[in-house]
C-alpha cells in the first residue's frame, strides 16, 4: 500500500504547479475507496466487463489467497450481566472484509458441540432478541446462535448462560 501511495504522489508531483494539489490524507482516502470498490466488484462477479472464463478464474484464485481464517478460542469473558454472557473479540488489523463467520458451541459443561452461525445485531436492538424468549439465541434442545455487537474495534458474542462458545473462525 505505501508503494502504491508513493507511486501516486510521485505522479501527482509530474502535474503542473498552477494546479491545486491533493493532500496525502486526500490521496490516502480516494486510494483506500478504490481498493474497496476493485475488490467488491471482483469478488461479486459484478465486474462491468465481462471476461474470459481463465481471467475469471485467475481472478477468483487470487481473491481466494488474500482470504485469511482466523480462529480463536482466547476471548475477554464477561459473566456480569443478568441475562447473557459477553465474548468480546477485537479484529486484526489487517482485516478489510468479513466473509464468514462460524462459531462453535457448547452447552456449560462442554458437551454437545455444534457448529453454527452468528446472528448479526445492533446496540440498540440486541435487548429485543435477548428477552425474546423465543428466539434461536435461546439455548434449547443443544442448539442456539449466539448475537453479534459490533463495537469500535472488533465485537462482542453474546450467550443465555445456558451454552458457551469454544471457538470462532473469521473468514
Amino acid at each position: 500500500m505505501v508503494d502504491l501511495i508513493a507511486a501516486f504522489e510521485l505522479e501527482i508531483n509530474k502535474i503542473d504547479d498552477s494546479i491545486q494539489k491533493p493532500v496525502t490524507d486526500d490521496s490516502l482516502y480516494w486510494i483506500n475507496q478504490a481498493v474497496v470498490k476493485f475488490v467488491k466488484d471482483r469478488f461479486n462477479g459484478n465486474a462491468p466487463k465481462r471476461t474470459s472464463y481463465e481471467q475469471n478464474e485467475k481472478r477468483t484464485r487470487d481473491l481466494i489467497h488474500l482470504l485469511r481464517e482466523v480462529k480463536t478460542d482466547d476471548f475477554l469473558v464477561d459473566t456480569s450481566h443478568v441475562n447473557y454472557d459477553s465474548y468480546e473479540f477485537i479484529y486484526p488489523l489487517d482485516m478489510m472484509f468479513v466473509l464468514n463467520e462460524d462459531v462453535q458451541i457448547s452447552d456449560n459443561n462442554g458437551d454437545h458441540k455444534l457448529d453454527t452461525c452468528v446472528f448479526e445485531c445492533t446496540a440498540d436492538n440486541f435487548m429485543y432478541r435477548i428477552n425474546n424468549s423465543v428466539t434461536d439465541f435461546h439455548y434449547r434442545y443443544h442448539r442456539a446462535r449466539p448475537l453479534r455487537v459490533r463495537t469500535r474495534d472488533g465485537f462482542r458474542l453474546l450467550t443465555d448462560k445456558n451454552y458457551k462458545i469454544d471457538s470462532y473462525t473469521l473468514g
